[in-house]
């Protein structure tokens, strides 16, 4: 059996924090894990929210391109990620 496992999408308007990791990719990487352990074809992906509302206002208070938040926080989400070890595929 194969399985698609997702993630419900981070925002990127601002850093992730702890309840973030729990909440959104966390639960999702460990089933990804135990599923490919066990033997079975899974695949973890998950995206972000990059066009909400959060991420305008944030970009406005800053008085930049919601894209320019988006690029650095995005990166700072992956830092973070990497550094629990949680992978996508």
């Amino acid at each position: 059996m194969k399985k698609l496992i997702t993630s419900a999408l981070p925002y990127v308007n601002n850093l992730p924090h702890l309840g973030n990791i729990v909440g959104c990719v966390l639960s999702a990487d460990v089933y990804t894990r135990f599923c490919k352990k066990r033997g079975q074809k899974a695949i973890h992906i998950c995206g972000t929210d990059e066009y909400g509302t959060a991420t305008e206002m944030t970009a406005i208070e800053q008085n930049l391109h919601p894209k320019e938040i988006v690029d650095k926080n995005s990166v700072i989400h992956k830092n973070i990620y990497d550094w629990f070890e949680i992978h996508f595929d």
